[in-house]
């Protein structure tokens, strides 16, 4: 009998990691945004809208998934979920092939409805695992948000290695993967009741043994398992907490700059290529034209956005996994608090923004960019949560945590706006680079707010 549970945790867990690794795909949006552009004819600011729509509908649905997951767990959301997902990359696909009609309405749904699925699949797993894994919680967490941050590096890899340029058959891929495997993986998704959950997937032996090194492994570990009284602010308590509103205003000016450049970076590397290319004409025409850059010129500007896709997707997966350890050992042995890392994520979103909106003028040094501002944007995702828990309790944590960390996206429409302005008249960096001006900006008074956040709570956690 012992064994049967077991092995129903166990299944149950790898499936829930099944499903988180394919959660993330709006990360992956730059893999075939400007091909999206071209093809349908969508400006910079119309192709960002709909980028926009895949994260908003990740985070504004959070709060409803929370709720309706937390209360009525049941394994036909995350089957839904997969319907839903295989729908929107469907319709997108068939629209970019020319199937389906040209909308640009339609298409902003679609990734609404990728992202929508993608939020109620994942919070579905994570409940599951915070049911069924009591010991090494914060582990089986860590694992699922690495898992989760790694999607975008998963689809881009592949699309390198199978899809180069053929962005309809990518689409129709992306579709098929991540419907048929997060409805096999919630098949398996099983919560295993109160009563059953003694034995864990680590014996209690292991765990009395490691618990103190296990603690420093997640960021979640240490407020999941906290003995101490915690605080309780949800609901209306939590729009009147000054702290709460300081540090989701911290969350917007940063996750915004963040998710500016990562849902651009495509653009980015095209005119960065286009206007270093051998071929002069391409940097004197209307940017979004499918008749000048020859298949070569289009195939290199692929991979290179898939490099960048790659390296934003690895450096935000470790930056989430370094940020959780670094602080809980900082935090339990040197009493540092984790507000500190809220500062350093905005230090390196800011030296990122400004390297690649001022500084960097060709393809070559990118990546450096690439780097600071996906490990800048894994360390904000990564110790805001454990900040949240913290401060606010944990008994409407999931509500909480959207609530605070919806928001940002302006910042990718006036990149859009910007971009379409003087596609005409420029090339590589001065077509965007104006747009790095607000975002610095941005990043500059989100290094004030953190520093007003540390010295305001300089007596508490």
């Amino acid at each position: 009998m012992k064994s049967i549970k077991l092995s129903r945790k166990t299944l149950s867990f790898i499936s829930a990691l099944l499903i988180s690794s394919l959660c993330g795909t709006q990360y992956a949006f730059s893999v075939y945004s400007t091909s999206v552009a071209e093809r349908l004819g969508f400006s910079s600011v119309q192709i960002n809208t709909i980028g926009s729509s895949a994260n908003y509908g990740l985070f504004f649905f959070g709060p409803f998934f929370g709720y309706i997951v937390d209360t009525y767990p049941s394994r036909i959301i995350p089957m839904l979920a997969s319907i839903t997902i295989f729908t929107g990359y469907f319709c997108l696909a068939m629209t970019y092939q020319g199937y389906f009609p040209n909308s640009f309405l339609l298409c902003v749904f679609y990734l609404l409805l990728t992202g929508i699925a993608s939020c109620a699949a994942h919070l579905s797993s994570m409940g599951t695992i915070s049911t069924n894994i009591k010991s090494y919680r914060g582990i089986a967490f860590g694992a699922s948000m690495a898992l989760f941050g790694l999607t975008a590096f998963i689809f881009s890899q592949i699309n390198s290695l199978f899809f180069r340029g053929d962005t309809y058959h990518f689409l129709l891929f992306t579709a098929i993967t991540t419907g048929v495997f997060i409805f096999i993986g919630s098949i398996f998704l099983v919560r295993v009741p109160q009563e059953e959950s003694h034995e864990e997937i680590i014996s209690p032996s292991e765990e009395n043994s490691s618990t103190s090194s296990a603690s420093l492994n997640n960021e979640e570990r240490t407020p999941l398992l906290s003995r101490h009284e915690e605080s309780d602010v949800r609901g209306r308590e939590l729009f009147q907490n000054i702290d709460a509103m300081i540090l989701g205003l911290t969350l917007l000016l940063i996750g915004g700059v963040g998710l500016m450049y990562m849902n651009n970076v495509g653009a980015i590397v095209k005119s960065l290529y286009l206007s270093t290319s051998t071929h002069p004409l391409l940097i004197d025409e209307e940017y979004f034209s499918s008749s000048l850059p020859s298949d070569h010129d289009l195939n290199k500007i692929q991979e290179y956005q898939n490099f960048h896709v790659t390296l934003l997707s690895l450096f935000s997966c470790s930056g989430r996994i370094s940020v959780g350890l670094m602080s809980d050992l900082s935090k339990n042995m040197y009493n540092v608090r984790r507000l500190w890392f809220l500062l350093a994520a905005s230090l390196y979103i800011l030296i990122g923004q400004i390297l690649a909106g001022f500084m960097i003028k060709d393809l070559n040094h990118l990546w450096i960019s690439s780097t600071f501002i996906g490990f800048g944007y894994g360390h904000l995702f990564g110790i805001s949560p454990t900040i949240t828990n913290e401060w606010f309790g944990k008994i409407q944590f999931v509500l909480n945590w959207y609530f605070i960390s919806f928001g940002g996206q302006l910042f990718n429409l006036f990149f859009g706006y910007n971009f379409d302005k003087h596609k005409n008249d420029c090339s590589g960096l001065s077509c965007y680079n104006t747009a790095f001006y607000v975002s610095t900006i941005g990043s500059m008074i989100s290094l004030c707010v953190v520093s007003t956040l540390l010295f305001k709570r300089r007596n508490q956690i």
